[in-house]
């Protein structure tokens, strides 16, 4: 099982001065070019990192630039190779990604090609896909036609499809969509559909039997979505926003709530240890500019 997610140490312990913080940078080759994926905090000079978009089947090299002294460290290269699988990722919460297997129809899924042996969760496939028009044709005075004001055409909004067999499987599905931010969506090659991330909107479970016996487990996961850029921002699980880091750093209920988080936070993701309150979550920028990215 391919997870699409590159595991990175960084150690300025050699480079002149003290790092307190790296921004991480992805490219195609050891000179780049460099897109920005990330920033961390440096601990003890070491930097970790999960790249948890890193492009399946592609040569990756990363580039950490530390703060303050601008020292630089470029590793790689890395390849993550994929299994003819799809995967569901989130971005900021590695840990709910979902690898799902195919079966021709849902209807299958209870023949004997995906029957109780087969995997718990089946993709179940995209929906029509529409390119969206960004125009606006005011009517203008004496003129027999409107003017035409438009932009680029987005790209593009559609619908996944994900079949769940198990209590289980359909518990995972529920988890990944309900921080209710953008996810990653990465196919197979002979989709011919580049990695995107989208940000879903309703996400709707449907009962396979219909009303005949819904004692039976099997469901339709149905969701529209329009594709995002990826979202940047602490990693659940990583450094600094894991239970251990925040157990060492706020060790009772007081410590916790003396250093401006709440339960809720910790609950949700967006406390980290030695974090701002205000500042720390799944928004935009090194750290997040607010709460599940809306700014605050």
């Amino acid at each position: 099982m391919a997870d699409g997610v590159v595991y990175l140490t960084a150690d300025f312990t050699a480079a002149p001065g003290t790092q307190t913080t790296a921004t991480i940078e992805r490219g195609p080759s050891s000179s780049g070019p460099w897109t920005l994926i990330g920033e961390v905090d440096i601990l003890s000079q070491v930097g970790v990192f999960y790249d948890t978009t890193a492009p399946l089947d592609e040569i990756l090299w990363y580039r950490w630039t530390g703060s303050p002294g601008a020292a630089v460290i470029v590793q790689g290269p890395y390849i993550e190779v994929s299994t003819g699988t799809v995967l569901l990722k989130d971005p900021l919460r590695p840990w709910a990604n979902l690898e799902l297997m195919f079966c021709s129809t849902p209807q299958l899924a209870l023949a004997a090609i995906c029957g109780p042996l087969a995997p718990e969760l089946v993709w179940a496939g995209f929906g029509d896909k529409v390119y969206r028009a960004d125009v606006n044709m005011p009517d203008v005075y004496g003129s027999w036609v409107p003017a035409d004001l438009y932009g680029v055409r987005k790209r593009l909004d559609s619908e996944l499809h994900v079949f769940s067999k198990t209590l289980d499987a359909r518990d995972a599905v529920e988890t990944l969509f309900a921080a209710g931010g953008p996810i990653q969506i990465q196919t197979p090659a002979e989709y011919g559909l580049p990695d995107i991330i989208v940000q879903p909107r309703d996400v709707h479970e449907n009962y396979l039997s219909g009303t005949r016996d819904q004692r039976r487990p099997y469901r339709i996961w149905d969701a529209d979505f329009t594709i995002v850029d990826a979202p940047l921002g602490p990693h659940q699980g990583t450094v600094l926003a894991n239970w251990c880091a925040l157990a060492e750093a706020y060790p009772t209920y007081a410590d916790l709530i003396a250093s401006g988080f709440t339960w809720a936070q910790v609950a949700s993701g967006e406390a980290t240890a030695g974090g701002d309150p205000e500042f720390d979550g799944f928004g935009e920028g090194g750290f997040g500019d607010g709460p599940f990215g809306d700014g605050g």
